[in-house]
């Protein structure tokens, strides 16, 4: 009887350190990137292809995030995130074979530097660099480079560039539509 006493006690002790360990984290795939040492995770976080992370030493970063990470993605030692952080390493390729994106993924690594402290509610979008110390506000969303000591909050509403016309009506004229995750409907 003893021996099964200590048995269920060790699947017990497993499967709280299982649990613990899932409410931290959720990886999409495999898990290989690189972690630093005291890394921590605050809650719930969502990141998809994690083995294309590269994360320093005593990083933290809050709960109910969404990582996706296919492009890409170097965050530097000390630095500090807070809740609900978005952020995409790729985009949908809208310059494609159907409307309003293809299938193929547009990947634009991000980087965010060392002695960063990142506000809640921020979305960090393809390709955006985060120099050593910035500040990122509550809410803000970053799309370029914030340069060493800077300090962003607020977002607005910026034109970067049109689509190419041509195609567009192309794709429209023959009535190429995709559908779930830009997969061609034809």
């Amino acid at each position: 009887m003893k021996i099964v006493f200590r048995f269920l006690g060790y699947i017990f002790s497993r499967a709280e350190k299982i649990i613990e360990l899932s409410s931290q984290a959720y990886f999409s795939n495999y898990f290989s990137g690189v972690w630093g040492t005291e890394v921590k995770i605050n809650g719930k976080l969502i990141i998809h292809s994690a083995n294309n992370c590269i994360i320093g030493k005593n990083v933290h970063i809050g709960g109910g995030g969404f990582i996706k990470a296919e492009g890409g993605l170097e965050i530097g030692d000390n630095t500090h995130i807070s809740r609900n952080l978005v952020l995409y390493t790729c985009s949908h390729e809208y310059e494609g074979t159907s409307l309003p994106y293809d299938e193929r993924l547009r990947l634009k690594k991000v980087i965010i530097g060392k002695n960063v402290w990142i506000g809640m509610n921020v979305v960090i979008l393809p390709g955006a660099v985060i120099e050593d110390g910035a500040i990122v506000g509550a809410g803000a969303v970053v799309a370029g480079k914030i340069k060493k000591g800077e300090i962003h909050v607020a977002s607005s509403s910026v034109k970067l560039k049109s689509r190419n016309k041509e195609l567009y009506d192309s794709n429209e004229k023959q009535e190429n539509y995709s559908g779930v995750n830009g997969r061609a409907l034809k």
